[in-house]
């Protein structure tokens, strides 16, 4: 017997993220590293226009001096190497790929994955994986790159090992508020490995039976 057409359009309705906790923390987690990655993160490699426009120009200001602010009082490493203030081109370089992967992989990752949630859009789990992939690597890297820093304390290091020395609170400064993208991401990671799984052996069973429906009717 047919389906009653309200029926199948309970079956796909979108619910809504209010009823769905953590696809709505992983939406806002999203909104806000699309922000920070945009206003922080890439200002390096923003035109030069943006320095000069009307407008434009205060908006650079202001973040440029929020980040030589952090960078001042953190001494983090990822803010060295992205702005070229590191003491040879070559160390902390890999800092420069986790920037430039923010383009292709993560700004994506944060606007498809923020849709694919909205609208509960299953067939992009995998897009999601892989963005908490690349963040996982990331984040572990800033992190123990944070905690293996020398101590500006220590009055036995050499020129350089001083140069890229912290503080214990310029270093907390950057754990701390890192901890989320590490957790986050590990915790929705986990999440669509299941999803995507679910979805797979569904789809292969889905598949098999289809295959004996059809092995069936050759036969007779």
């Amino acid at each position: 017997m047919a389906q009653p057409k309200s029926v199948k359009h309970a079956s796909t309705a979108v619910r809504p993220l209010s009823s769905r906790p953590l696809d709505m923390i992983y939406y806002w987690f999203f909104a806000i590293h699309l922000v920070l990655s945009l206003a922080i993160d890439l200002l390096p490699v923003y035109p030069a226009q943006f320095q000069t426009w009307p407008i434009l120009k205060q908006v650079f200001a202001f973040f440029k001096a929020v980040v030589d602010d952090y960078t001042k009082k953190t001494n983090d490493p990822f803010m060295l190497a992205t702005w070229g203030l590191v003491q040879r081109p070559w160390e902390f370089h890999f800092m420069n790929v986790f920037m430039w992967m923010e383009v292709p992989i993560q700004i994506p990752g944060c606007i498809i994955g923020m849709y694919a949630l909205q609208k509960e859009k299953k067939a992009l789990y995998p897009v999601l994986l892989a963005y908490t992939s690349a963040a996982l690597v990331t984040t572990t890297t800033v992190i123990f790159v944070a905690f293996a820093a020398p101590s500006a304390h220590d009055k036995t290091l050499d020129p350089v090992s001083k140069f890229y020395a912290m503080t214990e609170e310029g270093r907390w400064s950057i754990i701390y508020p890192t901890i989320p993208y590490l957790v986050i991401p590990a915790i929705m990671w986990v999440d669509m490995m299941v999803r995507i799984t679910s979805l797979v052996k569904a789809g292969a069973k889905a598949q098999n039976a289809a295959i004996r429906v059809e092995n069936g009717k050759k036969l007779h």
